[in-house]
């Protein structure tokens, strides 16, 4: 029997420019390791970005990625995190049809899930919810009986358990 490779997360602060994220994704790519997701955003630090990645791989795989991230050109600072030791959080909207028998049903799902309501209209809802990727799969399958209509998934987003000096 063999266990399951563990996930990782990879936290890059790069600079912003199109060419380091272009390396950065580049080298992400050559490894061939199973991808989870890759979301790219603004950092605290003017003119730099985060890139986070989520792998799944052994614990060599993803040092050896790490590394070579470190040595790349316009890398600031990366970081290697089990998944286990992150808060991580992955952000979906969501179109769902609406009729009127089923309305009260629905919004006990939408509260159930703590999702959040940006548009209604006559025939269809549009949710917001943010929650770690497994529940955000639940809440998908809860809604199906009501009729998802469009679904949009941003990457993960992963803060490690500790905090760094």
């Amino acid at each position: 029997m063999t266990l399951p490779l563990p996930s990782w997360v990879i936290s890059v602060q790069l600079t912003d420019d199109l060419l380091a994220l272009n390396r950065a994704v580049g080298i992400v790519r050559r490894r061939n390791l199973e991808v989870g997701s890759i979301s790219l955003g603004p950092s605290p630090r003017v003119g730099v970005s985060r890139l986070t990645i989520l792998v799944t791989a052994d614990a060599d795989a993803a040092e050896r990625m790490a590394n070579q991230l470190r040595k790349m050109s316009g890398v600031l600072e990366v970081g290697l995190s089990r998944e286990a030791d992150c808060v991580i959080r992955e952000q979906a909207l969501i179109r769902v049809r609406v009729s009127p028998p089923l309305l009260a049903p629905l919004l006990d799902t939408v509260e159930l899930f703590q999702a959040n309501i940006l548009e209604e209209k006559p025939d269809q809802l549009v949710l917001e919810a943010a929650a770690p990727p497994p529940v955000l799969s639940s809440l998908l399958r809860a809604l199906e009986p009501y009729g998802v209509l469009e679904v949009v998934r941003g990457g993960s987003l992963a803060l490690t358990d500790r905090l760094t000096a």
